[in-house]
């Protein structure tokens, strides 16, 4: 049975690829087919390649209703959150509702691509506009050594599942993500690995990325940007690719200013769905910046949230 839940949809928050993103979390924390170990959101504990309907999917239709009624400033709707968006099992009837009744509105998926080798699961998603899938290892080892991925998924069956996809419907965009892991997968062998591996797929791009937020384990850590435009530049070869950058510019939701007494669940929400430095709980939430600083630190002092560093300064996760 799905388990009882609400505010499945978060946001709309900053994305650095996307503008304003209004998010769906189609899972419980943290249900996911890997355990990455540079995920913002904490260590995997239910790994599983089992689809199933999580939450109650006419609620999560219904709630999305709600807030697309009040007509958001927004760019895309995102399925992402706390793990992997396709193991709902429901997501195909979530996707073919916006096509249906909200068909101008971008729609994306951020996935693992653990499970696109399903071909029911790739039907389900005809109605897309971008699919941004991960390939973060050039090699079994390396893959492992990053995704510590379910039994089930190989590196052989990721490719399989992204050349199936790229074929079934190549009118949908693919933004190839690689998350490059320093000491793991840098070297110019794995560039060129990757390189013959985006030849196979051909994305419409492909986008490097690195460690931004606090990650599950300690001994990760950003790559060197030399490093970055060396793999870019291999990779290259084969796809367009970009570097991503975080958000560079402040984005303000006029939705009105919050009560003080509003603030608490406002920030907690936000941070459910992702650690966040003061600064982009100002980006997505438009708090003055000079009232952000002090609530904080209540709220922390309080116990409802807690702090770690990060590459950006100091990140808030919920206590």
């Amino acid at each position: 049975m799905p388990q009882n839940k609400t505010k499945c949809v978060f946001g709309p928050v900053p994305s650095r690829r996307l503008g304003l993103s209004l998010g769906i979390d189609l899972l419980p924390f943290k249900t996911c087919s890997m355990d990455c170990v540079y995920c913002e959101c904490g260590a995997t504990t239910n790994l599983t390649c089992t689809r199933k309907e999580y939450f109650p999917t006419d609620a999560v239709i219904a709630e999305l209703d709600a807030v697309l009624a009040r007509k958001p400033k927004i760019d895309f709707v995102t399925f992402s959150g706390v793990g992997e968006p396709t193991l709902h099992s429901g997501i195909g009837r979530i996707i073919s509702h916006l096509h249906e009744h909200y068909s101008g509105l971008p729609v994306c998926l951020l996935t693992n691509a653990s499970l696109l080798g399903d071909p029911v699961l790739r039907k389900e998603l005809q109605y897309i506009s971008v699919i941004v899938p991960s390939l973060d290892g050039s090699n079994e080892e390396e893959l492992f050594k990053i995704n510590r991925q379910e039994k089930s998924v190989t590196l052989d069956s990721v490719m399989k599942g992204l050349l199936a996809f790229r074929t079934d419907y190549p009118q949908i965009a693919m933004w190839l993500e690689i998350f490059i892991v320093p000491g793991v997968n840098d070297s110019p062998e794995s560039a060129e690995r990757f390189r013959q591996l985006v030849s196979q797929i051909r994305p419409d791009k492909v986008q490097l990325n690195s460690l931004d937020r606090p990650g599950v384990v300690d001994w990760i850590h950003p790559a060197d940007p030399e490093i970055l435009d060396r793999i870019a530049t291999v990779i290259g070869q084969a796809a367009p690719v970009e570097i991503v950058a975080r958000h560079k510019k402040q984005v303000e939701i006029k939705n009105g200013q919050p009560d003080v007494e509003q603030y608490n669940g406002l920030i907690l929400k936000t941070l459910r769905s992702r650690p966040c430095t003061a600064e982009d709980l100002v980006a997505t939430l438009g708090i003055p910046a000079d009232r952000i600083e002090p609530h904080l630190r209540r709220m922390e002092r309080a116990g409802l949230v807690i702090t770690e560093q990060g590459t950006r300064g100091t990140f808030y996760r919920p206590a």
